[in-house]
């Protein structure tokens, strides 16, 4: 089961300061993801936050233009979190779905059933087909998805089927999804002329590195889900689509989903997300991959892109969510806030803020 574990640590936080979180006048960096993309006391002065059911404003109307055209789509939907956009995409279409084993898409009834379970679940119309490179996966994963797609279509009609995915599983354990896989992905696409949503709630907005990193991916997506840090942690998400989606209420998903106040919020995250950032925080992850490879032997692999990172401890069968505790324990005493996330807890997750200075980047090395 793919279920983040968020468990607290023992602090209680009583400000923020630049990257770091302060408790009892002790400053800790986050790198948790708590602090979503871009960090924290960087938006200033917020507008009132006008719903969208009720009035058009000039900073939901800029930064819908600003999305059509970093992103390609047509239109945006916006809702108030990345569970609900990932709901409301997967609810525009008839099931069935198919999803990955160790997704994460939310926690709301219909995410939290595609992101958990194994084969085939005919009660909800739901498939799932493992993913290339893990360790306690089957010998041939293109086989055995084969199958399961075989017996998948003798229950249920897989024709025009919906798909979704993430490019880099978060909370799954940090995995980016292989080039060999994707190709595999995109012949299914085609096979069985399924829609394709991309979950991009972790990897949009620079957290990979890019402003949207499906269009890496080759693979045609029918509708982009994102959320998370576009608002640098305000409560917005949106759903970027192509043709026509009967939505009775003027592109808002929500009663507060793209409000004058997160669009003025991600307006200015976008504004901070230049080039030259993003250059950064692709070289800068790159870089902090090489150097926590040897960090441990019970490290398994490193993997990850931008400043979206996971160290995985364990070998080659095993895997050691006790050695993954303890690193973050110990980053804990030396003023550095991190967790946990894989199917066993044992990938401990390196998710700086995108305004991380260069000084305190060199201080996670």
């Amino acid at each position: 089961m793919v279920k983040p574990e968020f468990r607290r640590l023992p602090m209680m936080v009583d400000g923020t300061k630049g990257n770091y979180v302060i408790s009892e006048g002790r400053e800790y960096l986050d790198v948790s993801g708590s602090a979503m993309t871009v960090g924290y006391d960087f938006i200033g002065r917020l507008p009132s936050p006008v719903s969208l059911l009720v009035y058009d404003n000039v900073y939901t109307q800029e930064l819908t233009e600003r999305l059509r055209r970093l992103s390609g789509f047509e239109n945006v939907a916006y809702s108030t979190s990345g569970t609900e956009a990932c709901d409301a995409a997967l609810s525009r279409w008839d099931r069935p779905i198919i999803s990955l084993e160790g997704s994460y898409h939310g926690l709301s009834y219909l995410t939290f059933k595609v992101s958990n379970g194994s084969g085939i679940d005919e009660k909800n119309s739901i498939v799932h087909l493992k993913v290339d490179a893990r360790r306690d996966s089957v010998d041939n994963v293109i086989d055995y998805n084969e199958e399961i797609l075989k017996k998948a279509s003798r229950l249920m009609d897989l024709e025009g089927a919906t798909l979704i995915v993430e490019p880099i599983q978060s909370d799954g354990g940090i995995y980016p999804l292989g080039g060999e896989f994707i190709n595999y992905l995109r012949e299914k696409v085609n096979e069985h002329s399924l829609s394709v949503i991309i979950d991009e709630v972790y990897t949009a907005f620079g957290r990979s590195g890019e402003i949207f990193l499906f269009n890496k991916m080759g693979v045609d997506a029918d509708m982009v889900c994102i959320g998370k840090g576009m608002a640098a942690g305000l409560p917005m998400g949106a759903v970027l689509y192509n043709g026509d989606w009967d939505l009775p209420y003027h592109g808002a998903l929500s009663m507060q989903g793209g409000n004058m106040a997160t669009a003025y919020a991600a307006l200015k995250v976008l504004d901070f997300l230049d080039q030259g950032r993003l250059e950064r925080v692709r070289a800068n992850g790159e870089q902090l991959i090489r150097s926590l490879t040897g960090l441990s032997e019970y490290v398994y692999e490193v993997r990850g892109k931008g400043y979206m990172i996971g160290i995985d401890f364990g070998g080659k069968s095993d895997f050691r969510p006790d050695v993954a505790d303890s690193f973050r324990w110990e980053l804990y005493e030396n003023g550095i806030v991190a967790t946990v996330v894989g199917k066993y807890n044992n990938v401990l997750k390196i998710t700086p803020p995108l305004s991380v200075s260069e000084g305190e980047f060199k201080y996670l090395e």
